[in-house]
This record gives structure tokens, C-alpha cells and sequence, in this order.
């Protein structure tokens, strides 16, 4: 193993030229050998890692590099306890992965038999791999109990989120001694799942080959293909690269050319989002700035708090973020609303040294809400003294503050430091909502994005609304006619 500059673990090749050979000649024509291509699909044969992604451009070879991952142990003398299960999305989509399967396999195994019916190949030795087809996790279900110590996804962001891929883990398993066990999967940028992929792999903060590792899980890492490592198909099909380079949209042609992954095909902010020009790395606020907070609650779900400040020429930085995700994408880290007060409480502890004045602290109206307890969520917050005031979330405000984000966006006025990890991946990535296509989807891990709604409107209920005593509400701020906030001096 290798190390970056971080000490992290580096992916190198353990033996080379490893690929199948057959053994005899084939049903007909002459005697085949498959050898990995020099590259990604080495690196991919060998990998030891027990997770592992084979990414990257379209004609790199990682169909034929996946199936190639459960043949090389076949006739090792594992027999039938060597069994793998090939995923796609749907059963459609087998289809071109099987033809490939049956191009190589019956020329290099020439006593493998294919099931037609039960979709199925069987080695003469007895392994075993199954072609099926899962969407979401409770398809997990059709698999449960089952044992396979190779499992297999091929375009793992055909699937929307990875809940069905990570259900699956669990039968990632063997009780034959000294069974490898492996989880390998391959895609391109571009999908419906493009975030979930590029989250899990850390696409863009942690570099190909290197090995990740997190508590409680097993390591995992990427390896990236190109296209220009794939002499055969260059050489064999010239027109190939010509079309992809003749793509018309940029999205698609950096994601399919290039295997760029900074890219958001199908956003509800695609066309505006520029990630060159709307991160910026983290930098000392001036006191002089406006600064304030906003936050959407959530305990189930993710809580989100960010920090805001505008300069002089009105341009607004987030340059704060408190995410309370949990495991799973999607789920909330549960903490108790007196416990997140007093992360927030600590991660001010210095900015009134500094000079920084909070005096606008918005958030989600529904934390005001006893819903037939003694406190609100709100109160909880302000016993352990963080103050919030009603964001605006009136009939009308989800579209409105899109449009205030967009325009901010658009004119420039909007940055995001690089440290904002959770909303950095989540709200470039955020579709439209199918049945209001003026607002994102309120489905999608939107928890960001409406605190951000709310801090860059910075609006709350008309003053003329009653509100119940003791509700947790700040005093301190008045609204004008327009709902814009006004500081009392």
C-alpha cells in the first residue's frame, strides 16, 4: 500500500496481469483470453478493499471488469459456496449486462451453463452468480437470509437513493473459511442517484484510490476508469469517441467524457449553480458585517443551523453550518432540542469578543407549536438561551424564497465556504418538485435549503398575528409592511 499526503492508504495493484484464461477452446471459434486493461481495471480486479467503486468515463470497460470481479475466484476451489448476486434497477436493464456475461463466459468457462428462466449462470465446479434486480429497500426482503460473498452493482446511480444497496450489505457474508467477500460496484457521473454516489464516496473531498474509513463500517474506496485507457474500443470503433466528444450538452459531456462529477443534471438550481463561483474558502467575518442565523428543525429528520453574513455590497456568505445528520441519508442525528441549544451557545461562546450581534434568529414557525406539551421547542431553545423568531413560512414563501436564492445565485450574491459540507451536497443536487416545478422537492433531504429559504428572506409572521405568551419568540426585531426584519436601537 501506498499513502498520500495525509498518511490515508492508497490503492496500488498486488499482482499484474491477472484476468481469466480459458482453459480449453471455447463451444466454437478459437481459444479466448480476457486480461484486464492496464489502469482502472487492474487496480479493480486487485483491489483488496471490501467495498469498491469503479467509476468514470463511458467506454472504460467496467461492465466487463465487474463481471470478470466474481469469475476470477470461480474453479479456486470454493465450489458452490461461491455465489454472487449482479444488481441493476430493474429487470430491463439485465438485459445488456447477460449478453455480455454470455460473450465471454461460455469462451472461457466452456462447461458454464446460463439459465434463461431463472436468469442464472452455474460453473461446473458449482459456483453460482444470479442476475436480479432491486429498487428500493424493501426489496430487500426478496434477499433476506441469503448469503453471497460477492455482490454486484452495476450503475449504482440508476438507483435514486442507496438504501436497497446498503440493505444488501448485510448479505455480504460466507461461513466457508477463508472466503473473500467483496461488494463491488461501477457507474458513471449523471443519474438520478449522482449525489447519493458522490456523498457515499466522497467525490471531491477524498481522492480516487484512497481507502476510506469510517467508524462502525467496513472500508470502502474509488477507483476512476477513462475511456483513454481502452485501446481496443479506440482502435476497434473510431467513431465512438467522436460522438461523445460531439455531445451537445455540457452536463452530460463532462459527466460521459470526462467522468466529471461536478456537475447537477436535472437541479432545480441547474443553470445557476456554479460551484467555481459560488464556494469560497472560509475567511475571518468583519465585525462591521450584518451577521444572523437561521434553522429548520428536525429530530427524525436532519436539523439544519447556519450562520449568514452580509458585507457592504450586500452580497450574503454562509460561513457557518450545525447538521445533526444521522446514518442513514435522509435521517436526523435525534438529539434533544436542549442538547443542540447548547452546541449552538457553544459554537458562539467567542463571537461577541469578536463583536459579531445576533439580532435576527429565524427558524421553522412549527418549533413555537406546544402541541399539548409544556414547551415548546422553541421555549427549550431560549431556557438554554438561544433566541429564535418566526421565520416567514407563510402561503406563498416556499416559492418566493426559491426565487430570492435563485436570484441571489444568479447576480452573484450568494456564497457558500467550504465547509458547509451538508449543504454543499445537498442543495446543488435538490430536483424540482414533479407537481410544482417552482419549488424543489420536499421529499428530498431539503433541511438546507429551507433554512437557507429562511435566512436569505429574513421575513417571519405579520406583527398584526396574536401569538400565545411565553411561545420562545425573540422581541427584539419589528416587521415592516413588506415582512422585511427591523432591529430596535
Amino acid at each position: 500500500m501506498e499513502t498520500d499526503s495525509s498518511g490515508a492508504e492508497k490503492i496500488t495493484p498486488v499482482e499484474s496481469g491477472t484476468g481469466k484464461k480459458a482453459e480449453e477452446s471455447g463451444k466454437t471459434g478459437p481459444r479466448v483470453i480476457w486480461q484486464p486493461l492496464p489502469g482502472s481495471q487492474t487496480r479493480f480486479l486487485t483491489c483488496p478493499v471490501f467495498e469498491a467503486l469503479l467509476e468514470g468515463t463511458r467506454g472504460g470497460g467496467k461492465t466487463d471488469a465487474l463481471l470478470m470481479s466474481f469469475a476470477r475466484y470461480c474453479g479456486r476451489g470454493f465450489g458452490e459456496h461461491w455465489r454472487g448476486a449482479l444488481f441493476r434497477l430493474t429487470y430491463p436493464q439485465l438485459a445488456d449486462v447477460v449478453a455480455k456475461s454470455k460473450r465471454w463466459f461460455y469462451s472461457i468457462f466452456p462447461g458454464a451453463k446460463f439459465n434463461e428462466s431463472e436468469y442464472r449462470w452455474t460453473w461446473p465446479t458449482g459456483e453460482i452468480l444470479y442476475f436480479r434486480y432491486g429498487a428500493t429497500e424493501d426489496d430487500y426482503w426478496n434477499y433476506h437470509g441469503h448469503e453471497y460473498p460477492w455482490l454486484g452493482f452495476e450503475e449504482l446511480t440508476n438507483w435514486r437513493n442507496l438504501s436497497f444497496f446498503e440493505a444488501m450489505m448485510s448479505t455480504c457474508r460466507s461461513s466457508y473459511p477463508g472466503m473473500p467477500r467483496m461488494i463491488r460496484a461501477t457507474c458513471n457521473p449523471f443519474g438520478v442517484g449522482h449525489a447519493a454516489v458522490k456523498a457515499r464516496y466522497r467525490i471531491g473531498e477524498v481522492s480516487a484510490g484512497v481507502i476510506i474509513h469510517e467508524p462502525g463500517q467496513q472500508p470502502r474506496v474509488r477507483i476512476h476508469s477513462s475511456i483513454y485507457e481502452n485501446d481496443h474500443l479506440l482502435k476497434n470503433d473510431p467513431d465512438y469517441l467522436p460522438t461523445l466528444e460531439a455531445i451537445s450538452d455540457p452536463n452530460r459531456k463532462k459527466a460521459w467524457l470526462n467522468g466529471d462529477w461536478d456537475i447537477h443534471v436535472g437541479s432545480f438550481l441547474e443553470g445557476v449553480w456554479d460551484a467555481a463561483k459560488h464556494v469560497t474558502e472560509p475567511f475571518a467575518i468583519p465585525p462591521s458585517w450584518t451577521v444572523w442565523k437561521a434553522m429548520d428543525w428536525g429530530y427524525a429528520a436532519p436539523y439544519a443551523v447556519y450562520w449568514f453574513a452580509m458585507n457592504p455590497d450586500g452580497c450574503i456568505y454562509l460561513w457557518r453550518e450545525l447538521y445533526g445528520a444521522g446514518e442513514k441519508a435522509g435521517q436526523g442525528s435525534r438529539e434533544d432540542a436542549a442538547d443542540v441549544a447548547r452546541k449552538i451557545k457553544k459554537m458562539e461562546e467567542r463571537d461577541e469578543r469578536f463583536g459579531y450581534d445576533y439580532r435576527i434568529n429565524l427558524a421553522d414557525p412549527s418549533i413555537f407549536s406546544k402541541n399539548g406539551t409544556d414547551r415548546s421547542i422553541g421555549q427549550i431553545f431560549r431556557d438554554e438561551g438561544i433566541r429564535w423568531q418566526e421565520a416567514w413560512n407563510a402561503k406563498g414563501s416556499r416559492v418566493n424564497g426559491a426565487q430570492e436564492i435563485i436570484r441571489l445565485l444568479a447576480e452573484g450574491k450568494l456564497k457558500i465556504f467550504s465547509t458547509c459540507k451538508h449543504w454543499l451536497r445537498t442543495v446543488p443536487s435538490l430536483p424540482p418538485d414533479e407537481l410544482n416545478p417552482e419549488d424543489v422537492d420536499t421529499t428530498a433531504e431539503d433541511h438546507a435549503w429551507d433554512a437557507t429559504r429562511y435566512g436569505v428572506m429574513r421575513r417571519r409572521r405579520s406583527p398584526e398575528t396574536p401569538r400565545p405568551a411565553n411561545d420562545g419568540l425573540d422581541d427584539e426585531a419589528d416587521i415592516g409592511d413588506d415582512g422585511r426584519h427591523f432591529i430596535r436601537i
